[in-house]
């Protein structure tokens, strides 16, 4: 009966997620044919619609009051990401499946790719979770895996679903860790399949936090360049005075 009244629950919401959006394409419709009436063609002009920070059914993405994410990123669904944090340009952090958590203070970097799974091979749990003053570099995948706190992934990496990289660990550009994989606590580990490296030194694991802080500095400086609200009615206003 709880099953039932919970599904029952989540199809009203996907119902009402549908009206809401047939409504908003009603009331565009509506508005081409008023402007053609009036013999204005304005809403030809192509604006982009990308829309950085997307719902999917009730999954809304939280985000923290001072996270950075580009304008051309994309944050999907089931997604936590918390004070501090930066989305960098081209990434995709998609949870449509289980969540995906990124802790305070960690960078995804540019075209990096971060999936949950619906069901993990290994056993653990599916979603993908980044802890706390974590770097993830650019062009990496990851997909239902777990990043604990001050670590560091490099450029161009694949982590695949159930792979652990514990505290104060760093992953080599270009590597792979495999499914059910382990980077143990204060190692580098590189190579396809990743593999021991090194231990990293004092010095390189108090370098995580500075890294990471130094990322977010650069993130503020990114973020002000951007307003808080769309400026497309301002370019419409000039295009309609032409």
């Amino acid at each position: 009966c709880q099953f039932s009244s919970l599904f029952c629950c989540q199809m009203y919401k996907r119902a009402l997620v549908g009206l809401g959006k047939a409504l908003r394409d009603t009331g565009q419709a509506l508005e081409r044919m008023g402007c053609r009436a009036q013999d204005n063609w304005i809403f030809q002009e192509r604006f982009c619609r990308h829309r950085a920070v997307m719902n999917i059914f009730d999954q809304r993405p939280k985000l923290g009051p001072s996270v950075f994410v580009a304008p051309n990123a994309s944050v999907i669904g089931n997604v936590d990401v918390k004070d501090g944090s930066s989305i960098w340009y081209g990434s995709v952090l998609r949870g449509d499946q289980s969540n995906v958590y990124v802790g305070g203070h960690s960078s995804i970097g540019d075209r990096t790719v971060v999936q949950s799974a619906s069901v993990n091979p290994t056993g653990f749990s599916a979603r993908t979770y980044i802890g706390d003053w974590c770097t993830i570099g650019q062009s990496c995948v990851l997909r239902a895996c777990t990043i604990e706190n001050f670590s560091m992934v490099g450029d161009g990496c694949i982590i695949q679903e159930g792979a652990l990289m514990e505290e104060h660990t760093m992953l080599e550009p270009g590597s792979v860790l495999p499914i059910g994989a382990r980077v143990p606590s204060g190692e580098v580990y590189g190579g396809n399949p990743a593999s021991f490296v090194r231990k990293l030194s004092k010095d390189e694991m108090l370098g995580f936090e500075e890294k990471a802080d130094k990322v977010k500095v650069l993130s503020a400086q990114h973020a002000d360049e951007f307003l808080d609200y769309d400026t497309n009615y301002q370019l419409r206003e000039q295009m309609t005075q032409k």
